[in-house]
């Protein structure tokens, strides 16, 4: 009787000691595969970011692609405070990635360009934006300014969002029509948003030229895959543009 009761105990005992090891086992394959998948991701991440690095220095390495982003809509990447700005391009250019200001001029053949802008509800934001263009020998710009509550005696903006690029949903719209010959860029401006970043968003009649380059990098490390995607925008222009006076002789008042 007590040999059976003894055996049970011991049965009893083998069944929780298996049971802790197989526990601990379990726990120690998770830890081991998690740490794997970790330093794999890592790698992974590592390897995709050096993918990035080489294509924005101009080298295109296994794994990595870069496409030229233009279109009828153009969606600019970063959104902007009040008095931030970004630019449009208008004219093509160079290999060095330079504007082209001899033959790339008016790349954009429309005649009228789509703003859309504001795309956080309950801030009313303002946009200017300007328009510089080339006229035979001389440069020149053309100014505009909307408002969806009229203020600063802006130009009312509306609310149709029918040729607005279809990333975001934007608030304001506005209508820039019969533009120049000689187009270069546009340079867009957000007014009374305070600190409330918007995106802004243009939709042309014809494709705007190219404004940089898509890069997505990819990489495998095991069973990892981690990828990264770069929007590389040609240069932009100093912000100093948006309030300076420029002559190419002297300033006649």
């Amino acid at each position: 009787m007590r040999q059976g009761q003894a055996l049970i105990v011991i049965l009893l005992v083998l069944a929780v000691a298996l049971t802790l090891g197989l526990a601990v086992v379990s726990r120690t394959v998770t830890e081991v595969g998690t740490a794997t998948t970790q330093a794999e991701s890592s790698r992974a991440l590592s390897k995709a970011e050096s993918g990035v690095e080489a294509a924005l220095s101009g080298t295109i390495i296994a794994g990595v692609t870069a496409t030229d982003y233009s279109g009828r809509q153009i969606s600019i990447s970063e959104p902007l405070a009040a008095g931030e700005s970004s630019t449009i391009f208008l004219a093509t250019h160079d290999t060095n990635g330079n504007l082209n200001l001899v033959g790339g001029l008016n790349a954009y053949t429309g005649n009228n360009i789509d703003l859309c802008w504001g795309t956080e509800p309950g801030t009313p934001v303002a946009i200017e934006a300007s328009l510089y263009y080339k006229e035979l020998s001389n440069y020149k710009v053309m100014r505009f300014a909307y408002d969806p509550e009229g203020r600063g005696g802006f130009t009312r903006s509306d609310t149709d969002r029918t040729n607005c690029p279809t990333d975001n949903v934007y608030l304001n719209h506005a209508n820039i029509s019969s533009l120049p010959a000689g187009k270069i860029l546009l340079r867009v401006r957000l007014l009374y948003n305070g600190d409330v970043a918007h995106f802004v968003g243009v939709s042309g009649s014809t494709s705007f030229p190219v404004q940089g380059k898509n890069i997505v990098s990819t990489a495998t490390e095991g069973n990892t895959t981690r990828k990264i995607e770069v929007f590389q925008r040609y240069p932009d222009l100093s912000p100093l543009l948006d309030s300076a006076v420029f002559s190419g002789g002297g300033l006649a008042k």
